[in-house]
Formats: C-alpha cells, structure tokens, sequence
C-alpha cells in the first residue's frame, strides 16, 4: 500500500483497544496552489499538514480461543510511532466492536464483523470533514496474531492490504467512510486463518486515519486604536473545539482585503493548541508595543487587517492543495473594527462566518486586557453564551 509522503502524511491516528463482544466547519478545498505561500514566512521544503502533539502509545491485545471466545485489555505497549499520532482511548474516542463470531475447523476460518464508531467531535476519515481520506479508516496489525497456547502459524486471510504504520508489512482493513461524532461504520469482515493445532492467540491492533481539525476564529481584533498602531496591535484568537491536541505547525493564515487575498503564511513554529484551548496570532508578541496582547505565534506583516471588508482564514496544506478549516469576514468599520475592541463570538459552536451578524459581539467594557484593550484573549469571550 502506498503511504501518502509531502503534504498528504496522515494527519493523525488513533489508537484503540478492540471491543469484540458477541452479541461542520465547512470546509473545502480552495484552489489555492502552494506556490502562493509567503515566501517570507515558509522553508522551501515540501509540507507536510500539522499533526498533534506526539503522546504515548496505549496498545490494547486482544486474545482469542478457536472455540469461539474473544475479549482485549490494555496491553501498554511501549514506545514507536506510526506515520500519524496515536491517540489511546477506547470508549473515549473511537470504539470497534465485533460480531458474529465463528470458527470453522474444516478450512480454519475464524471469522468476525467488526464496525468502527467515532466518539470525538472531530470528523474522521476525512481531513477536514467533507474531503475523504483516500485511504479510509485503516485497522492494522501492530502485532500478531500470535499463537499463545498450541502451535501453528497464524495468517490474516482477507486483509485489505499491507502497509508501513508501526512497522513494514502490517495487514489492516480499510473502511472508506467519514464519520462525524457517534457515527458508527459499516460491519466489515475480518477473517484469520487458525490452523486447529492453535488453542488461543493474541494480537495487537490500531486505527490510522485523518482526523479534522476543529479551530474556530473565536475573536478578532482589527483596529487596535488609542497608540497603538495597526502594525503591531491586531490579532486574532483560535480555539480549538476538537477532543484532542492540534499543532498549528505547517497551517496556513491569511486574510482577504477588498485588493484580493495576500500570500498564506506558513505557521513555521510549534503551537499546540490543546482540546477547548486558546492561542492567539498577531503581529508581534512584543507586548510593549502590541497593547499588552498574550500573542502565541508572530506572523509580522504578512496579514494585514483591514478596518472594512476583510477576511481571516486558517487552511491546512493537503497534497498540493490547501483546505479551510475555518474563516469568518466582515465588511462594517462601526461594527467590526472599532477603537480597541475586538469581536468575540458568542459560542464556538456557532455559524462565525459573518463577524458582522448577531452570532457576535463586542467584548464587554469590563473585559480589559494590557494598558485598556478591550477583549478576552487566550480565554472564553466575555460575551460567551451557552
């Protein structure tokens, strides 16, 4: 199986134990090519899409007996890395469950339906909820199956394909869907062949797939005012509403005045932005001179916000494409850019592409920050509503 190289790495995997019992953003493709990067703020180098931060490998083994039976624990594997993050958590953010389960000693089978369900608020399968991952959800063999009482090699018959997760040569089974919060997949088929020398096995199994990113422009502020000067005072707020990490490394900014859109800039630092999470972009974290904004990540002048129509974006690099994960506009100076005042939208739940409509607001005259700004950054908006 070919794995994905520049621009299309897995985004993410996830790591799960196998439960065998018996019984939107909107988002899409810009038609942005690459070579449009600010060439200020970008290595020359491929991209590759951001990916959380690394965390410690949880794997589960499940065992197995040719009489039928079937059950998984965790098994703390050790350390090592797929091509993507793998993330533990069975019942917490993906579930595989099992049926049907059988074994036939006339021709060794065993055999069992397996279903995916996805239990974070993140998409999966897909890169940012509507593009599909072209290679599925993938369920591989880190280890095993393995004979553990009796003698015999045991084989996975009807894999999809081999691939390099964890290892070289890894069977796995591909389910080609996406599946948004508590969606469950289609039951596939998984069969093992046994021979009827073996009493019980084990192996080990993970999930690798895309994972979409879940960053909300939560606020923004366009026209600092007073003395400080638009250069080095405008900013704006991410927050992540996704059940794991994201590091922004390797995403893409850029805003659209009423000139056209300017250059993306590639975010070139580590910023991990952890699950319901706040980091902050502006245009320079010197807080002297910024107005006393916490600014996690400089991009200097590469955006420029207008104090009337004007658009913010955020975008992952995808193969030689680019993908919106989130963008709002506006197009008011009196409603949108006043004096020291940022927008903040009342939840990070709702529609945020218009900055000028009612899903936003200006932060309250008691939500200061530095020397008199008015706004909440790298924390819930003052005008939160749940």
């Amino acid at each position: 199986m070919p794995r994905p190289t520049s621009g299309g790495a897995r985004a993410g995997a996830l790591q799960i134990a196998m439960v065998l019992a018996a019984a939107a953003l909107s988002a899409c493709s810009d038609g942005q090519p690459l070579g449009a990067l600010d060439p200020s703020a970008a290595p020359a180098a491929p991209v590759a899409p951001a990916t959380p931060s690394a965390q410690a490998l949880m794997a589960f083994e499940c065992t197995g007996s040719t009489s039928g039976g079937l059950s998984c624990k965790d098994a703390r594997a050790g350390a090592g890395h797929a091509s993507g993050v793998l993330i533990g958590g069975q019942n917490s953010n993906v579930k595989l469950t099992s049926s049907n389960v059988s074994y036939t000693s006339s021709d060794s089978i065993f055999q069992f339906n397996v279903t995916v369900q996805n239990l974070m608020n993140e998409a999966i399968g897909t890169p940012d909820g509507t593009v599909a991952d072209p290679d599925g959800i993938e369920v591989f063999f880190s280890s095993g199956p393995t004979a553990t009482s009796g003698s015999g090699t045991i084989e996975v018959a009807n894999a999809d394909g081999t691939g390099t997760f964890t290892a070289p040569g890894q069977p796995y089974f591909a389910y080609h869907q996406i599946l948004a919060k508590d969606a469950v997949s289609a039951a596939h088929t998984w069969q093992l062949h046994i021979p009827p020398t073996v009493g019980t096995f084990s192996f080990i199994v993970y999930v690798e797939t895309d994972v979409q990113y879940l960053l909300v422009i939560n606020e923004v502020l366009s026209n600092p005012g007073g003395t400080i000067s638009d250069a080095n005072g405008e900013w704006f707020e991410l927050y992540n509403a996704g059940t794991r990490p994201v590091n922004l490394q390797n995403l893409v900014i850029a805003d659209s005045a009423a000139s056209g859109r300017r250059p993306y800039h590639l975010i070139s630092a580590s910023l991990v932005v952890p699950s319901g999470g706040y980091v902050v972009l502006g245009n320079t974290t010197n807080t002297t001179n910024n107005g006393g904004v916490p600014v996690d990540y400089a991009y200097g002048a590469a955006l420029a916000l207008a104090n009337s129509l004007d658009a913010v974006k955020v975008a992952r690099v995808y193969g030689t494409d680019t993908l919106t994960i989130d963008r709002t506009q506006y197009a008011s100076a009196a409603v949108s850019a006043q004096n020291g005042i940022s927008r903040e939208l009342k939840n990070p739940a709702l529609d945020n592409s218009n900055m000028d409509g009612s899903n936003w607001a200006d932060a309250s005259v008691t939500a200061v920050y530095g020397p008199g700004g008015r706004g909440t950054p790298k924390a819930q908006n003052s005008t939160f509503t749940p």
